[in-house]
């Protein structure tokens, strides 16, 4: 009975451990500044935006589109870009009504490769996210 009960708890508190996590990348993501994959800055880090992703992406498929789903809702344009990311590798369908309500879009996104930032339109790059562009990025799930 202590082993059930010892294997019960610890079951309960890695699953609200990865909710937490969860969690606080949504949060953090909502607030992000740039739309970053690989080594940026003049250290090659990798940006704060791609390693929430990555904590989201990492979450089993149901938890990571609700995540998703609410970063798009919230968030701002680069953050809208992660989402997208996420959104179009676990729903394709679902991927391709958020890129068609974009449609006219005047918003522009932050990005950045290496050290250097640009702007871009978000449609242009929600349609190199639907392309496919940036799937190299992705760890299979």
């Amino acid at each position: 009975m202590k082993r059930l009960a010892s294997v019960l708890l610890a079951l309960f508190c890695s699953t609200a451990l990865a909710q937490d996590a969860v969690s606080t990348s949504v949060q953090s993501m909502m607030k992000t500044s740039v739309f970053a994959f690989g080594g940026v800055g003049f250290a090659g880090k990798t940006s704060q935006g791609e390693l929430d992703f990555r904590v989201i992406q990492s979450q089993p498929s149901a938890i990571a589109l609700n995540g998703f789903e609410k970063i798009f809702a919230g968030g701002d344009t680069e953050a809208k870009s992660y989402a997208l990311l996420g959104i179009r590798q676990l729903d394709g369908k679902r991927f391709k009504e958020l890129l068609q309500s974009l449609q006219g879009s005047q918003q522009k996104v932050v990005t950045m490769h290496g050290c250097i930032l640009e702007k871009h339109s978000f449609m242009d790059i929600a349609r190199a996210i639907d392309s496919g562009s940036y799937d190299g990025y992705l760890k299979s799930r």
